[in-house]
């Protein structure tokens, strides 16, 4: 939600640099305080969380300012004071300035880190769905109310993720009471 004003914050190259590049990859010709509007709604909506990564960075270099609106500055702000102490510890961190590069820094790799787990399909990956959906207006008996392919999409993808998720429970399940069954056993 947009908020009042507009804050600068200073970015040495480095983070810049990965700026850019999570900007590339994900959001393409996107404007990079828009990317970290982006990047700060997703982890506000808990599609990831920024996790600490065994990171280095090259903080030589001058810094750059860059314009981001006033609440992403607030919410850097509001991280600073939840984990100053953390990021004291692990990065060595001892100004504001510096934890934002640390911060930045692991927010890029949790983003990196919860695509790796996106599957990336493309629209030719969905043939079989149409197909699926022209035998289902064939079949279907009631020839006034026959969703749209997009309501069909979601139903039938709905359904497979479901199997999926019962899937992988199940697996869970079996592999968990296997090494139950197989841990009793070593004690007989």
């Amino acid at each position: 939600m947009p908020s009042k004003g507009y804050s600068t914050i200073g970015l040495k190259p480095d983070i810049l640099a990965r700026l850019h590049s999570i900007t590339d990859a994900y959001y393409p010709g996107m404007f990079l305080p828009s990317t970290l509007i982006i990047i700060m709604n997703e982890v506000k909506r808990g599609y990831y969380s920024v996790n600490f990564h065994n990171i280095k960075l090259d903080l030589s270099g001058r810094y750059n300012t860059i314009t981001i609106r006033s609440d992403v500055s607030d919410w850097l702000k509001e991280n600073y004071k939840e984990l100053k102490e953390k990021y004291e510890q692990k990065y060595h961190t001892k100004c504001f300035t510096t934890f934002t590069s640390y911060f930045l820094a692991n927010l890029f790799e949790s983003k990196l880190d919860a695509q790796n787990h996106v599957i990336k399909l493309k629209e030719s990956d969905f043939e079989w769905l149409q197909k699926e959906y022209v035998k289902f207006k064939v079949d279907s008996k009631l020839k006034d109310s026959i969703p749209t392919f997009e309501k069909f999409t979601d139903v039938c993808l709905n359904e497979l993720f479901n199997k999926i998720k019962t899937a992988q429970e199940i697996l869970t399940l079996t592999n968990f009471s296997s090494n139950l069954d197989f841990k009793n056993t070593e004690k007989i």
